[in-house]
């Protein structure tokens, strides 16, 4: 007989990240899952790939995690990604006879502009198409993911966008002048700032080039750039002569939200994007942004917020950048805008509603 007072037992969840801690937006995204009072309905278990094991297929890797999925035995496992890591999560998944297996897509490395090569060819051709096909529900992101040929093959098993989310500081100026100090930052300098893996993908060929194109100003311009990668030594020096501006390459900080706080602009000149967190936070911390208009970028600053200017065209990245370097009330204009377009549609609490009803949907519970 049913004991009436015993509590029900919490859905298991096992989430899949890959990556060093800061260094990618699922990673990120799992972290603020498991922390969250998502917490209290959900027993989530970490099921984390530290490398991406160069594209080979990972075995010691994939037995660790069939023996724990067998253990735990999940209701669901919820794997970002895909690529490498996201076929080592699924395939391990589909070898524990895990019922329920939740692909989101965060990117695809179709979209990448590197040379071709047999990594790339295995993963587009064999581990991406083989990641969404055996999974049971498939995600997105942003909008954009979800109109994409390759997601709508996956037909029913769409379950919708739960698009990442970021907290929204109650005073982002906070530390804004404490961090200026600490940088040797004038109040009255104009500081940009453009945070994000150090690869040629994310567009800093185009940046130095539009920086160059700017005349100078009788402020002060500097560039803050933040995080690390494998293209930072040619990046370092595509940006050494950047023209009437200072740039200082700060590497991987666990402090970003003060440096966001201490910057006026974001700069996001990426290539190609899914949804970036690093745009949300700049944007939750009041920093007009001058993006890309490729992938996700699109549909959140069509919202306001920033400006959006075609990729690889450094002519119009300077020319989208200079007016707002020349004018702080419009800087603050569309500050407020931004802030104002992540509290209602790409907060943390935004993602884990959306993130709940899904896991309900998928489980089939109610809430």
């Amino acid at each position: 007989m049913d004991d009436p007072y015993r509590r029900p037992r919490r859905p298991v969840v096992v989430q899949h990240s890959a990556g060093r801690s800061g260094s990618n937006g699922p990673l990120t995204a799992v972290e603020r899952v498991v922390g969250s009072h998502l917490a209290q309905r959900y027993e989530f278990v970490r099921m984390h790939q530290s490398d991406d094991g160069n594209g080979a297929l990972n075995v010691p890797l994939l037995r660790r995690w069939v023996s724990m999925l067998r253990q735990v035995r999940p209701d669901l496992v919820h794997v970002r990604g895909l690529q490498n890591e996201g076929f080592h999560g699924v395939l391990a998944a589909r070898l524990a006879r895990v019922p329920r297996i939740l692909v989101t897509v965060h990117g695809t490395v179709r979209d990448l502009t590197s040379p071709p090569s047999w990594r790339r060819h295995l993963l587009v051709h064999g581990a991406e198409p083989f990641t969404l096909r055996a999974a049971t529900h498939v995600g997105t992101v942003c909008e954009y993911a979800a109109a994409r040929r390759f997601v709508q093959a996956v037909g029913e098993r769409f379950v919708g966008v739960i698009p990442n989310g970021v907290p929204v500081p109650a005073d982002p100026s906070a530390a804004r002048d404490r961090v200026r100090a600490e940088l040797g930052l004038a109040p009255s300098d104009v500081v940009m700032i453009a945070v994000s893996r150090l690869t040629w993908e994310k567009g800093y060929a185009v940046l130095a080039r539009a920086l160059r194109r700017l005349a100078p100003g009788h402020l002060r311009r500097v560039l803050l750039v933040v995080g690390d990668g494998p293209d930072r030594t040619g990046i370092e020096s595509a940006l050494s002569d950047a023209g009437p501006v200072d740039v200082r390459f700060l590497g991987s900080r666990r402090d970003v939200p003060d440096l966001l706080s201490a910057a006026d602009l974001f700069v996001f000149p990426t290539r190609h994007e899914n949804l970036s967190n690093a745009l949300l936070e700049a944007m939750a911390y009041g920093l007009p942004a001058v993006a890309s208009a490729v992938g996700g970028n699109v549909e959140v600053l069509r919202r306001g917020g920033g400006r959006l200017v075609p990729p690889d065209d450094p002519s119009a990245l300077a020319a989208a950048i200079a007016p707002l370097l020349a004018d702080p009330v419009e800087r603050r204009h569309l500050g407020d805008l931004a802030r104002k377009v992540v509290d209602d549609g790409y907060s943390l609490d935004v993602m884990l509603g959306t993130l709940d009803r899904t896991y309900r949907r998928i489980l089939g519970t109610r809430g």
